[in-house]
């Protein structure tokens, strides 16, 4: 799969979660199902009942329980990628809708809505750890014994 429309589906995916708390839910959900609407009309009773679904639970989220944002990211960046892989002129299609959506936004918030991109190259026995949010890691070094 083409690592760009990963990265655009991961992307749309939490911005589109990260506008569920927002002013701009209403207007930017009723672009969100008219786009599934116009690329794939078989989905479109799913879609928007899954995304009635998840406001709830971000609106829950929000008052607590912080895992659920970032499980609910990956479920729509899922979808992004279903969708975006359908047809590549959903492409600037769903753009648009971002930035439309970015753009109901008060000024303040605009930028709390928008996209990270990192890149990294590992070789040999490296690691690299990347996230555009929290990022929690627990590595325990495992001993080298040698024997004399």
């Amino acid at each position: 799969m083409d690592p760009q429309v990963v990265q655009f589906a991961q992307t749309a995916g939490t911005t589109v979660v990260a506008l569920m708390a927002t002013e701009a839910w209403s207007a930017t959900r009723d672009r969100v199902v008219a786009l599934w609407q116009r690329f794939r009309p078989g989905d479109v009773d799913g879609v928007e009942a899954a995304l009635d679904e998840a406001r709830a639970q971000i609106v829950l989220a929000r008052e607590g329980e912080s895992e659920a944002e970032d499980r609910l990211a990956g479920e729509w960046q899922g979808r992004m990628v279903l969708l975006l892989t359908t047809d590549p002129s959903t492409a600037p299609a769903l753009e648009r809708v971002l930035r439309e959506a970015r753009e109901l936004l008060p000024p303040g918030e605009q930028s709390s809505i928008g996209s990270v991109r990192i890149s990294a190259h590992a070789t040999g026995n490296s690691h690299v750890y990347q996230a555009g949010r929290d990022l929690h890691i627990t590595e325990r070094s495992v001993g080298r014994h040698t024997r004399p």
